[in-house]
């Protein structure tokens, strides 16, 4: 009976940690990023995952205001990783990464209203982090979306996607609100005229 009971325990414990350690992951990168440590923000950044994630947001927006047929959409969207290679180059850079978390602003989009606005992973109290665990989204033992402005609408939160490889979490996606897509891609448009 007595060692049923540690092992549950133990696992317990482990299973505890491996909840919490994406959170830890997550404040550590916003510390990074709050220090503008490049080293450590490349270390916790998976730049190729980085790069898939925003180019299907970005492509995604651009084929919505596209007349286009299903095959049509299908072939625009293989030759549209090409047109976004300027957006993207700009986009998958520490530097870019501490612009979108510091403050939810990239450098030259603006926006009326969202500057200054902290979007890094520094819950203020217990209730925050707890309504910021509750609505993240596990999907599998592997990866986890979080809410960085849970009080947000969905359409206007920035939501990252942490994955785990190895023995680290490392941020494979950002999900941007709907108006910076938009935005970006308008860029993407006026880059391949």
């Amino acid at each position: 009976m007595r060692w049923t009971f540690r092992i549950s325990f133990l696992l317990l414990l482990a299973w505890a940690i491996f909840m919490v350690s994406p959170f830890v992951a997550l404040y550590d990168l916003s510390k990074a990023v709050q220090a503008k440590d490049v080293e450590r923000i490349t270390e916790r950044v998976n730049f190729n995952a980085l790069r898939v994630s925003l180019a299907r947001q970005i492509l995604g927006e651009f084929l919505k205001t596209q007349d286009l047929s299903e095959r049509d959409r299908q072939l625009a969207a293989q030759a549209g990783a090409t047109t976004l290679n300027p957006v993207l180059e700009e986009l998958v850079t520490p530097q870019a990464v501490i612009d979108i978390l510091e403050d939810g602003q990239l450098q030259q989009l603006q926006r009326e209203g969202t500057g200054g606005q902290a979007i890094g992973f520094d819950p203020g109290s217990f209730q925050q982090a707890w309504r910021i665990f509750i609505l993240s989204e596990s999907q599998g033992f592997r990866a986890i979306t979080i809410p960085l402005t849970p009080d947000e609408p969905r359409d206007r939160q920035f939501r990252v996607t942490l994955r785990l490889s190895g023995t680290t979490w490392r941020l494979t996606g950002i999900d941007l609100p709907s108006w910076i897509q938009q935005e970006l891609s308008k860029r993407a448009a006026a880059a391949s005229k």
